[in-house]
């Protein structure tokens, strides 16, 4: 059995907002919501390998109806660290004794936002946010339908 390395939500939205620790806020209008953590065994490579496949799958509703890549689409991207998806069920609670340590989450974090800002940076209409890194956050969203879809490896 392989072990996952990278856990990845993708949600489409209308609108989401993210209020940082220092009460900040970012807020994005159509586009896509990425929520990523990284589990013990995860290499750079998987960064990267994460970043491509999230530039390129056709997931964003277009005027016309059809699906275009976040590229593609004159939309935004929201990056939120999201530890809680390496989460483990055991005896009724989640255990997170399998995520990556928090140094090496923050390389990796910080790597993939920069990946994503360079991909969708071949579109001007396209604004790339991110959350930070290891600390709590305030999150909203109003999405076209209730639809995530999850990429691991």
């Amino acid at each position: 059995m392989s072990t996952v390395r990278v856990r990845c939500l993708l949600q489409q939205c209308t609108k989401a907002t993210l209020r940082l620790q220092d009460d900040s806020v970012v807020t994005i209008n159509r586009g896509m919501v990425v929520f990523v953590a990284f589990i013990k065994d995860a290499q750079l490579d998987d960064v990267d390998k994460l970043a491509k496949e999230i530039a390129t799958v056709k997931l964003c509703e277009s005027e016309n109806g059809g699906l275009k890549t976040i590229v593609d689409l004159p939309g935004d991207l929201l990056i939120i660290p999201q530890a809680t998806l390496g989460g483990r069920l055991n005896s009724h609670r989640f255990q997170y004794h399998h995520n990556i340590n928090k140094d090496t989450g923050q390389e990796f974090y910080d790597r993939f936002v920069s990946n994503m800002r360079d991909l969708c940076s071949q579109n001007s209409n396209n604004v790339v946010h991110a959350g930070s890194y290891g600390i709590r956050q305030i999150y909203s969203s109003e999405t076209n339908g209730p639809a995530m879809h999850i990429i691991e490896f």
